[in-house]
C-alpha cells in the first residue's frame, strides 16, 4: 500500500458505540446498511519518514493528536485514499500545528444527528462548529483547508458521506 502525506485514512468501525450509531445511520441511509466494510474513525497522513514510519493526525479521546505507526501494516484495518489534487507539506504542517491538542468533541455526534435530521426533514443543513474536533471534523476541515472539500462547510460531517465521496473518486476501488 502506497501512503503519501495528505492521504485520507478511514479505519473500520468496531465496538458498542459504533454498533449503535451505525445502526441508526443505516435507518436513514440504506446504502450504509448494505456495506460490508464500514469505516468509522478517520485521520490523515501528516508525513512519511525515511524510516517508513507514518505520522498521522487523528482526533481521539484525548483530543487531536499526532499518532505514529512503524509501518502501514501497524495501522490496522484501514483504507487509504488519495483525495487531494495538490499537496504542499508546508500546508499540511500548518493545519496540523493549528489543531494539535484541541479537545475531542464528544457532543459532535449529537450535533451531527440533529443536523442530519434537520437536513432530512426541513432540507436545511445544520452544523455546529467549535474549537473541539471529532475525527470526521478533523479530516473534513483538513481537506477543506487543503483546497478540496469532502462535504459542504454548512453540512454536518458524516462518515457515510465521507466514504461515498472518497470511494466514488478513488480509482483504486
Amino acid at each position: 500500500m502506497i501512503i503519501e502525506p495528505g492521504y485520507n485514512i478511514l479505519w473500520k468501525g468496531n465496538g458498542p458505540l459504533f454498533t449503535v450509531l451505525s445502526f441508526f445511520l443505516g435507518l436513514f441511509d440504506p446504502e450504509w446498511r448494505k456495506r460490508k466494510w464500514k469505516a468509522w474513525h478517520t485521520g490523515y497522513v501528516v508525513r512519511v519518514l525515511d524510516t517508513g514510519e507514518i505520522i498521522t493526525s487523528q482526533a481521539v479521546a484525548k483530543g487531536v493528536e499526532a499518532i505514529t505507526y512503524s509501518t502501514a501494516l501497524d495501522m490496522g484495518d484501514c483504507r487509504v485514499y488519495s483525495w487531494l489534487d495538490e499537496v504542499e507539506q508546508s500546508d499540511i504542517d500548518i493545519y496540523t500545528e493549528w489543531n494539535l491538542g484541541r479537545p475531542y468533541d464528544a457532543m459532535a455526534y449529537v450535533w451531527t444527528i440533529i443536523g442530519e435530521l434537520t437536513n432530512k426533514f426541513f432540507h436545511h443543513p445544520f452544523r455546529v462548529v467549535n474549537r473541539a474536533k471529532m475525527c470526521w471534523e478533523n479530516l473534513g476541515e483538513f481537506d477543506r483547508f487543503m483546497g478540496k472539500e469532502l462535504q459542504g462547510e454548512e453540512e454536518p460531517c458524516l462518515i457515510s458521506k465521507i466514504v461515498h465521496v472518497l470511494e466514488s473518486k478513488d480509482k483504486r476501488n
